[in-house]
């Protein structure tokens, strides 16, 4: 699966576009042609959209930085509007675990980071979680949360 397809995958988690999308993240831009073949619209500045994906792949994992990222997201997602989280998992088996390690280890981040509860940081920042998915051998989750 190639980088394009995984986030034109994790796009249709969000179901059927009614709006205009933002993404928060280190790659935002390169989100922006999956969305588009999705029929979201870039946002307008400032005002409330129709979702939000907020991705933290290949960042530390600092849980003040995260948190203020899933409040600006909550600040300007539409109540009841869909939110896409992607981030790193650790793989449920031993060799997938190895391969994930790896994966982090040539963007710098320690083999730990993998571990970060994105469901329950979503629970606790006023989201109820749809959905999860694993992607990419299990080195990524994907959770659809809407805001409360």
């Amino acid at each position: 699966m190639t980088a394009g397809d995984l986030r034109a995958y994790a796009v249709s988690l969000l179901g059927r576009a009614r709006g205009s999308a933002l993404v928060l993240g280190r790659d935002a831009s390169a989100w922006q042609p999956a969305l588009a073949a999705a029929g979201w619209s870039a946002p307008v500045d400032g005002s409330p959209v129709a979702a939000v994906v907020v991705t933290f792949v290949g960042e530390p994992a600092h849980a003040a930085a995260r948190l203020e990222r899933l409040a600006a997201a909550g600040a300007r997602l539409a109540m009841g509007a869909p939110l896409l989280l992607v981030d790193h998992n650790q793989p449920r088996q031993w060799w997938r675990r190895v391969l994930a390690w790896i994966a982090l280890g040539l963007r710098g981040l320690p083999p730990g980071r993998g571990r970060v509860l994105v469901a329950r940081q979503l629970d606790g920042a006023g989201f109820r979680v749809e959905c999860l998915r694993l992607a990419a051998g299990e080195r990524l989750q994907l959770v659809v949360a809407r805001r409360e």
